[in-house]
């Protein structure tokens, strides 16, 4: 079979914006409530989307039962995880809630085969549970002794929450009818935008108060995460399927690793060295043959 360059390419743009994202999240909640992160980031995205739609002739949605389904992802795959994300964050480490969010292959694996009827042989089981052993590895022994630490219980439940959000949107990307994808974007947006805005439309009124960075954080994600992001992740599900996606979730933190190496001088030790080759080891094996 031809390798599929144009979703590997787009599989690593995902990589790169969304593991960008729980940095810009924890400065934009210096100055904004983590509702308010969510509907700014959603509100933003929104327009972005809606502007790519109308222009590629696209449109918005024009039917009730499209808008149907795209309320139905706007809110359960979009709005609600971001929103629980975001307040997660106030009080579980980044690096803690990386690893949460990289359990969304599990759940897509799981959902895929009770929902879609996707047989996941053995050998997918066996790489998935190898790349998720070797993210818990990455994170190494403070990060793992924080997950059982006091106080954080309700945000590891909402992380846990949040993971199953996002792997229940990649199963309604696949179920539903065939929609274009700026379409279906700019409707996911909207309607995540609108279930959002009596609880975040505050954010309007704190973003001329908060700190310039605080500020571009959020239009950063917006735009990229929330955005194109997006719209690259529905043509990536569409083209291969949930399963492929949720590879994504053990790149992300190898992405970090780089980021921090390369551009935050942080140390590439031998133990950082071996747990990303366990990473690419379980990607490996669950790979599909072709």
């Amino acid at each position: 079979m031809k390798t599929d360059w144009i979703a590997i390419l787009a599989l690593s743009f995902l990589v790169v914006v969304w593991g960008s994202a729980f940095g810009l999240t924890a400065v934009a909640l210096e100055g904004f409530s983590p509702v308010e992160v969510s509907f700014g980031r959603t509100g933003l995205a929104a327009i972005v989307v809606a502007l790519v739609a109308v222009a590629s002739g696209q449109g918005l949605p024009d039917t009730l039962a499209e808008w149907r389904w795209l309320a139905l992802l706007g809110i359960v795959g979009l709005a609600a995880p971001v929103t629980v994300l975001s307040w997660a964050q106030l009080s579980v480490p980044s690096s803690v809630a990386a690893i949460f969010i990289s359990s969304v292959p599990l759940f897509i694996l799981l959902l895929a085969r009770l929902v879609l009827k996707e047989p996941v042989s053995r050998r997918k089981w066996l790489g998935f549970a190898v790349g998720f052993a070797g993210l818990l590895w990455l994170a190494g022994p403070s990060a793992l002794r924080q997950i059982g630490a006091g106080g954080q219980t309700l945000g590891q439940a909402a992380l846990v929450l949040t993971a199953l959000g996002y792997a229940t949107g990649a199963i309604v990307i696949k179920l539903m009818p065939e929609i274009p994808p700026f379409r279906a974007t700019a409707g996911t947006m909207i309607s995540g935008t609108l279930f959002l805005a009596p609880f975040g439309f505050s954010a309007i009124g704190t973003a001329a108060q908060v700190p310039w960075p605080v500020l571009l954080s959020l239009l950063a994600l917006g735009i990229f995460p929330s955005g194109i992001g997006q719209l690259i992740r529905y043509f990536t599900v569409r083209r291969r399927g949930p399963v492929f996606v949720s590879v994504v979730g053990y790149l992300l933190p190898i992405w970090a690793g780089l980021v921090g190496f390369f551009l935050l001088d942080e140390p590439l030790t031998l133990h950082t060295v071996s747990a990303y080759g366990i990473v690419l080891a379980g990607i490996l094996i669950a790979r599909d043959r072709a």
